[in-house]
């Protein structure tokens, strides 16, 4: 991520939304349960599968979130000019109306929803912004659920689990930019309670990389712990004639991110020139494959 939105420019495909049933209508669904529990914005946490997609629909999406809601992240901007055209863009071409901006991080996040917690409600409404076709292409598909501002780790976070990217974002999930790792710097084995501590770290890191709008993930190894952002598919990084070619996507995290970092600092690695020598260099960030489970 950073999870880049494709540009939205020209976009013309209306989404259809269902209207609201009638009061007076002899074949109306039945409303929701009004003992069902509801979150701090007076909507229920469960969505029961006989309600109709204009009762979903009535599920009200406020336009701006507090400190303590989660949200959904559509991208992210460092120009706060750049991030207003876009929202914009998002606003009118994007179908999204009620999307608005808010800083996090010091950046410039573009989102849409507000909610107390990682609810049924916000699910399905992550799902149908992924899956909203706009002028023949899905801008949000890569769109994800962020934290609170405040909020650090209370346990892992299944969503952020890189073991999970390919159920969450199918088969195009191919590969992800490793950006860093948590673990012992003399390469021994951890104890239970640094094993611990390296996997604490780097759930914190991919949650603080979420809260700056990038779609950022955790993976624990035997030993040590990584932290990596984006989804990349084959189409973004494959050969021609046998040389690397990469999509502006890519590129541009590889921008953000340009170091693998070791516990927060560089590592310095032995690399080969063009002449068969060898030099020491930063270690760079660099492309792992997803796991399939």
């Amino acid at each position: 991520m950073k999870a880049l939105v494709h540009p939205l420019v020209q976009v013309i495909l209306a989404l259809v939304l269902g209207t609201s049933l009638c009061a007076c209508t002899s074949t109306q669904t039945a409303a929701p349960d009004p003992q069902a529990t509801h979150d701090v914005f007076g909507r229920p946490t469960r969505i029961e599968p006989t309600w109709s997609n204009a009762q979903r629909n009535e599920l009200r999406i406020p336009t701006q979130a507090g400190p303590d809601a989660w949200s959904i992240i559509l991208t992210a901007s460092d120009d706060p000019a750049k991030a207003q055209a876009l929202l914009e863009q998002v606003r009118t071409h994007g179908q999204l109306p009620d999307a608005f901006i808010m800083e996090r991080n010091g950046r410039q996040v573009i989102a849409v929803g507000s909610y107390d917690s990682l609810s049924q409600v916000a699910r399905i409404e992550l799902d149908r912004v992924r899956s909203l076709v706009i002028d023949g292409v899905r801008p949000y598909e890569h769109a994800f659920l962020a934290p609170p501002s405040g909020e650090l780790s209370r346990g892992s976070i299944p969503e952020y689990d890189l073991r999970n990217a390919r159920a969450q974002y199918g088969d195009d999930a191919v590969y992800t930019l490793q950006i860093a790792v948590y673990g012992r710097e003399d390469n021994k084995e951890p104890t239970e309670q640094e094993r611990a501590q390296f996997r604490k770290a780097a759930e914190e890191a991919a949650i603080n990389l979420r809260q700056s709008g990038e779609l950022a993930f955790y993976y624990h190894g035997p030993s040590r712990s990584m932290v990596t952002v984006g989804i990349f598919s084959e189409e973004d990084h494959h050969l021609e004639r046998g040389v690397a070619v990469e999509s502006a996507r890519l590129k541009l995290a590889r921008d953000r991110h340009p170091l693998n970092l070791l516990n927060g600092r560089t590592i310095i690695e032995k690399a080969r020139t063009s002449s068969g020598g060898t030099v020491e260099r930063e270690q760079p960030s660099f492309l792992v494959a997803i796991p399939k489970s």
